[in-house]
């Protein structure tokens, strides 16, 4: 229901029941199949209601490619076939061994993350690599897989991620890593079985067949801190102009008339404090510091440059020659 019941209405619908114009009970049942809602359920699908994910996904979709075609030296064609927010023990539940589940962090986003590849893509892209052509299909063998196929596991899950990168980079700077790769999912959960996660279900075509789907996995907590910022996103050169400059930049630029102490360091020499004592005036102490430095260029006492002495203009002067 979009609307609520007025109070008029709910006292009439409760006369209803209590006078039986309203059938209620088995009797009420009978009439048609009863259907469970669970009001409490939030899975969905995620396709416009998050436009900044949609773009998002977009570029990683492109990324992937490019990465993909550098690796088996060929573009495959990779497309979305699933973006869906779901409870984690319903995507658990369409997993069937054998499969191969690469844990990842992504800082400074929360959590982990899971990239699934299936035994077909796996077996395809073996092909691929070792010169034949994955549209040749071969019966793919329930054991645990070998440890050739597992580094090729890696070499895809590197690339989605790499492409991850690259796709968040609008939004975030993300650096996703890989921690491990699983063949039991018990040992890779990356949410309680109840948690609501972010699929992303990917497929590979490859030599004018599908190699089956990869799929991309993230808590639904990991976006909270950049929520907001998925529903009003705009991606530049996808969108037009850039978006407003961030909080740094305007930091910066607010800072960059700020006035800040500049000094050079001359040189220095050792004394030991006997020495110091009997320091006397007109005595000359020699620095280590040659005709041409380097001398150290100190700004609000921290050591920033390097350069070189001389005159400019008449007065002493330092040329700077490297950053510290």
């Amino acid at each position: 229901m979009s609307d609520l019941l007025s109070q008029d209405e709910v006292d009439a619908l409760l006369k209803g029941v209590s006078d039986g114009a309203i059938p209620t009970g088995a009797a009420g049942a009978a009439r048609g199949a009863v259907r469970t809602i669970e009001l409490t359920s939030q899975e969905m699908s995620l396709r416009g209601r998050l436009p900044g994910l949609e773009r998002l996904v977009d570029q990683l979709v492109r990324a992937l490619g490019r990465s993909l075609g550098g690796l088996l030296g060929r573009v495959p064609e990779v497309t979305v076939t699933a973006l869906e927010l779901e409870r984690y023990a319903t995507l658990m539940g369409r997993v069937q061994p054998p499969v191969c589940l690469q844990l990842f962090r992504m800082p400074p986003l929360r959590g982990h993350g899971l990239v699934i590849v299936g035994p077909g893509v796996v077996a395809a892209f073996l092909e691929r690599l070792l010169g034949g052509s994955a549209s040749r299909r071969a019966a793919v063998a329930a054991r645990e897989p070998s440890a050739i196929e597992l580094r090729v596991v890696e070499r895809i899950g590197t690339q989605v991620l790499r492409a991850f990168d690259e796709a968040w980079r609008a939004i975030e700077s993300v650096e996703a890593s890989v921690v491990r790769v699983e063949t039991n999912p018990v040992y890779a959960a990356i949410a309680a079985p109840e948690d609501l996660v972010v699929r992303l279900e990917l497929g590979i075509g490859l030599d004018g067949g599908e190699t089956g789907p990869v799929t991309v996995c993230i808590p639904n907590a990991t976006l909270d801190p950049v929520r907001e910022r998925l529903r009003t996103v705009q991606m530049p050169g996808i969108d037009g102009p850039a978006p407003e400059a961030t909080f740094t930049d305007r930091l910066r630029e607010a800072l960059g008339d700020a006035e800040c102490e500049v000094s050079a360091e001359l040189g220095s020499h050792l004394l030991t404090l006997r020495e110091v004592l009997n320091l006397h005036s007109g005595d000359v102490l020699p620095l280590r510091t040659g005709r041409d430095g380097p001398i150290v260029v100190r700004v609000e006492g921290r050591a920033r440059f390097l350069a070189a002495p001389g005159v400019s203009g008449g007065a002493n002067a330092v040329r700077v020659t490297g950053r510290l």
